[in-house]
């Protein structure tokens, strides 16, 4: 199979799940051919962007593995390099890709800061629109395999390159307001120890630190952000330590998820806090009803702390099963056997206690919660509710209502 045979099928199989275009450079970086129909990135643009410096300097380097290249407000490409023995013999470029969600965002608002015609600005909108969005990990996969269908060689994902176009190759001066860490490693292990024990006293831990220490020592000029990124530092140590400590690494890691997207919605330090204590109380608790039902399987302990984790969604038995790899049948007599109650019912009540929380500690109204937790109608929901606690969700706010 000629190389143009074999980018072809290359590009028809990463188009199956994005669609992405290449263009196809002589050495001296003359175009020779694209699928891209559009006026925008055509001609000498990655001329004028850098690219071709950055390219060119990374062959002239010795360097012959696939680049990922980033322009301005994080529009990402894929440079992969065919080879004739030891001579280069083409280049070629895929993309173009956005490297986050918000990148598109970005690309807008810059577009409108310009003196563009309506008509101009509505075609390069429509562009953007259809730009995809892909995953970095994903992003140096397709790096790897540009490769091997280039030169059949095989690489790694820790062979690809990634160059900025806007990178300086001068680097501000970092100044640390201390070098040392004083006690935090001892306090820390302690901290780990405390929330894998799923022991309470992991609090007296957090208060120490921050006695010792107020964070990263990386001034970043927006205490938000850094607030943030505290956050974000001990939830990835709660949600390790709790993994040790017994807690399904499956719930740790969407706990991990949930949590981290909370804390950068967050719009004030106040909310930080906040959202920090509840989430080392949730992990916590959890490890302990862990350590509690000592006689319940991991199996089925996994298959509720995952209801618990996706109350939101309607939960099938065929799903549970799925992820266990039994049977509906032979599931459901296992959980009902050890949890005392079928799948459903343990579904239904760890519902009907997160509505109680919901409508004790917000305003939300009650169809809201009633669609927050897929109870499809809110008849069935006022059922289920009064048959539960003995008291409709109206009856239950009043009486409970912080």
């Amino acid at each position: 199979m000629e190389t143009n045979e074999r980018m072809s099928f290359f590009m028809e199989l990463i188009n199956c799940n994005y669609d992405l275009h290449y263009w196809n450079y002589d050495t001296d970086f003359n175009l020779l051919k694209t699928d891209w129909p559009n006026d925008l990135f055509s001609g000498s643009f990655f001329d004028f962007i850098g690219f071709k410096n950055l390219i060119l300097q990374h062959l002239e380097n010795g360097k012959h593995y696939p680049l990922i290249l980033e322009a301005e407000s994080n529009l990402l490409w894929i440079a992969g390099f065919c080879f004739d023995g030891t001579i280069l013999d083409s280049i070629y470029l895929i993309g173009p890709i956005f490297g986050g969600r918000d990148t598109h965002l970005i690309l807008r608002k810059k577009l409108d800061s310009y003196d563009l015609s309506v008509k101009l600005r509505s075609s390069m909108h429509k562009i953007f629109e259809n730009i995809p969005t892909i995953p970095s990990n994903i992003l140096a996969q397709y790096s790897v395999m540009l490769h091997y269908c280039l030169n059949q060689e095989r690489i790694s994902t820790m062979d690809v390159v990634w160059l900025n176009s806007n990178t300086s190759s001068k680097t501000d001066h970092v100044s640390l307001s201390s070098n040392s860490h004083p006690g935090i490693w001892m306090n820390e292990q302690l901290f780990c120890k405390l929330l894998a024990d799923g022991d309470p006293r992991y609090k007296e831990a957090v208060q120490k630190s921050h006695l010792l220490s107020y964070g990263m020592k990386a001034d970043i000029g927006d205490s938000l952000r850094y607030h943030k990124n505290n956050c974000i530092v001990l939830l990835t140590l709660c949600s390790r330590a709790c993994i040790t400590g017994g807690l399904s690494p499956d719930i740790s890691y969407d706990l991990n998820d949930y949590y981290a997207q909370k804390i950068e919605c967050c719009k004030s330090i106040t909310d930080t806090e906040r959202l920090c204590a509840e989430m080392l109380d949730d992990y916590v608790s959890r490890v302990q009803e862990v350590k509690r039902n000592t006689s319940v399987s991991n199996l089925i302990r996994n298959s509720c702390e995952y209801i618990k984790s996706h109350l939101t969604e309607s939960i099938s038995i065929e799903e549970l099963a799925k992820r266990t790899g039994y049977t509906g049948y032979y599931f459901s007599h296992k959980f009902k056997k050890e949890m005392g109650c079928s799948v459903n019912d343990y579904i239904l009540k760890e519902k009907i206690e997160q509505a109680k929380l919901m409508l004790s500690g917000t305003t939300q109204s009650i169809q809201s919660i009633s669609d927050h937790l897929a109870f499809g109608n809110r008849s069935y929901f006022y059922t289920c509710f009064q048959k539960m606690t003995g008291m409709s969700p109206t009856e239950y706010r009043n009486a409970y209502k912080k």
